[in-house]
């Protein structure tokens, strides 16, 4: 199984990437069969709201609720994965983690818990419109999402001015080594979706 980690402030907009990227996951792979894929949502709270749209598209989901799998739910996380091989045995899981999770941590815990050679992705939503406002409340935590992500998604772009954007971009290039993407997934969502494509293909040719 290939493992995409999906992180981000809260609000930044997981959820409306985690879906293009499902359907690109699908379509790479001829289209049709959901099953390829499964996802995991991780809430803080005991009520999950992104699950009716992810089971409403037909796709296998799994919630983990009151805590945050880099940390008090490790260890579900571990035993969640393992029931998905064994009873849907998908291609690739998606896992869509709290505002507040370190992603990195995550993929690392499922290296050295679950499988070392795991083909693992980390990619990061920043919310362009509340990023001067965010890094000041919680800098520490979203610098170290983003530094240590393979992907960033500048989103909600159209709530910005252009200089607004070049800002948040540079800051982000500063802080990451990994690729960095302007996307819009309400004005845009034909851009979003070829962005998803590009790294579906990517990680898949990892292998």
């Amino acid at each position: 199984m290939k493992l995409l980690i999906l992180g981000g402030f809260l609000g930044s907009g997981k959820t409306s990437v985690l879906m293009p990227a499902a359907r690109q996951i699908v379509a790479a792979a001829g289209g049709g069969d959901k099953t390829r894929v499964a996802i995991i949502e991780n809430e803080i709270g005991q009520v999950g709201i992104d699950t009716a749209f992810t089971e409403g598209e037909g796709f296998t989901t799994t919630e983990l609720f009151n805590g945050c799998v880099c940390c008090t739910l490790a260890a579900s996380l571990m035993d969640s994965l393992c029931q998905l091989e064994k009873d849907v045995n998908p291609d690739w899981v998606i896992l869509e983690s709290t505002g507040l999770a370190r992603p990195h941590d995550i993929a690392e815990s499922v290296k050295r818990y679950y499988d070392e050679n795991m083909n693992t992705t980390v990619c990061v939503t920043v919310d362009t419109s509340r990023w001067n406002k965010i890094k000041r409340i919680a800098g520490e935590l979203l610098f170290e999402q983003i530094e240590n992500a393979d992907y960033v998604f500048i989103n909600k772009t159209d709530l910005v001015d252009r200089d607004t954007v070049d800002s948040v971009k540079a800051d982000i290039t500063e802080l990451t080594k990994g690729k960095v993407y302007e996307i819009s997934v309400v004005t845009d969502p034909e851009g979003t979706e070829k962005v998803c494509a590009e790294i579906v293909a990517e990680i898949s040719a990892k292998g």
